[in-house]
């Protein structure tokens, strides 16, 4: 990438290029696609997306022993967050789009190489996130139809209610099949991006807080400048700090409510899928399809809380470059500005979801605690159920 020439939202076109496809980002009116987009969007969502949850809501709704319930739970549930998430991104996707241009201009305010580098590692470090999680759907998705190719006998990916009787014949199972894959498929699609243009956007705000405070760590140092000049660069980076504050609240109105429902989802989801894993008799494949999609879904969530985590850090090293600036041989002016952004500095980038859960590593863990319980709750209904 050219250094002089940086641009942060390279790293979310691939994100918007799927929500185009999947029907959440409308193309310009003026096109042929454009006029006929609501359309394709209603063809594509109630295809791929309302009937596969139909299918797995149903056949949960017709679980007749906790065994079963487990296996439908860990993936209606989940289903039915990414299908939240998906009308959250076409309700905020205005405002998403309009942080677009704040990343353009914070990208303007890059004063030096090394600056421009920081952007350019966290822009190869969102690509770098993509990649790896598309590369673990395709597995998750091989896994699937590997199981379905040695299964004994007529087997979809992942247990669905389906309202014929496609076990009759090798052919309504061979198109019943077909049909259903290509649904998994195109909700895969779907699911890598809802599960990586949280932490994109997110790896890019950190980016951008290290790069300010790369900016401010070195004021009052090298060559001297006037009073009135020192002031006017402080001046310009509190309003960079105030751009970067905007755009993380920004994020966190975008995120706050379906980070809270992953959560829950994931320590369900976690909670079924190992009860599922030790206490029902499966074969290897069964075992190692929903093996995959219990990496799959915790990854989801460890991701979200890394990066969240990461922009927490940044904001910490940013309260830490105010301090460190040559603000002794400055003027009672520029003092009191520095003062004026050390205290908003002070109020820490850690996202919240739902309002009252902060998103850290330190929550991921307390995620898992809360699946482990209450497996152990389901190990102790399956003990009693065998007395």
């Amino acid at each position: 990438m050219d250094m002089a020439k940086v641009d942060s939202t390279r790293a979310l076109v691939n994100h918007w290029r799927i929500f185009r496809i999947i029907g959440v980002h409308p193309p310009g009116k003026r096109t042929v696609w454009g006029r006929h987009y609501t359309a394709y969007s209603m063809m594509w969502n109630v295809t791929f997306h309302f009937c596969i949850w139909l299918s797995f809501s149903v056949n949960l709704l017709q679980s007749n022993s906790l065994e079963t319930f487990c296996e439908s739970l860990c993936v209606a549930m989940p289903h039915t967050l990414f299908m939240l998430k998906l009308i959250n991104v076409g309700r905020m996707r205005g405002e998403m789009i309009r942080s677009h241009r704040v990343l353009r201009h914070l990208d303007r305010r890059l004063g030096c190489a090394d600056e421009r580098r920081i952007i350019v590692a966290g822009i190869e470090q969102a690509e770098f996130i993509f990649r790896t999680i598309l590369r673990g759907i395709v597995c998750t998705v091989t896994v699937g139809i590997v199981y379905m190719a040695v299964a004994s006998e007529p087997t979809l990916m992942y247990p669905s209610w389906i309202p014929w009787n496609w076990r009759d014949s090798s052919s309504s199972y061979l198109s019943t099949a077909m049909l259903h894959t290509t649904a998994i498929m195109a909700n895969a699609t779907a699911v890598l991006n809802l599960c990586t243009y949280p932490g994109t956007y997110l790896i890019l705000v950190s980016a951008h807080t290290k790069a300010l405070a790369l900016r401010v760590s070195k004021l009052g140092y090298g060559t001297p400048l006037p009073a009135v000049r020192m002031q006017a660069i402080l001046v310009g980076y509190i309003h960079d700090h105030q751009i970067i504050l905007r755009l993380f609240k920004s994020l966190e109105r975008s995120l706050s409510m379906t980070c809270f429902l992953q959560f829950v989802c994931t320590a369900c989801a976690q909670c079924t899928i190992c009860y599922f894993l030790l206490f029902v008799n499966v074969g290897i494949m069964r075992f190692m399809n929903m093996l995959f999609l219990l990496v799959a879904l915790t990854t989801e969530t460890l991701l979200l809380c890394y990066t969240a985590e990461l922009l927490c850090k940044e904001g910490e090293s940013l309260l830490t470059a105010v301090y460190s600036c040559n603000w002794l041989s400055q003027s009672v002016h520029f003092r009191r500005l520095l003062l004026l952004m050390l205290a908003r500095c002070q109020n820490p980038l850690i996202l919240v979801a739902g309002v009252i859960v902060p998103i850290s590593m330190k929550t991921f863990m307390v995620v898992i605690k809360g699946a482990y319980t209450m497996l152990t709750l389901l190990n102790e209904i399956r003990k009693s159920s065998l007395e």
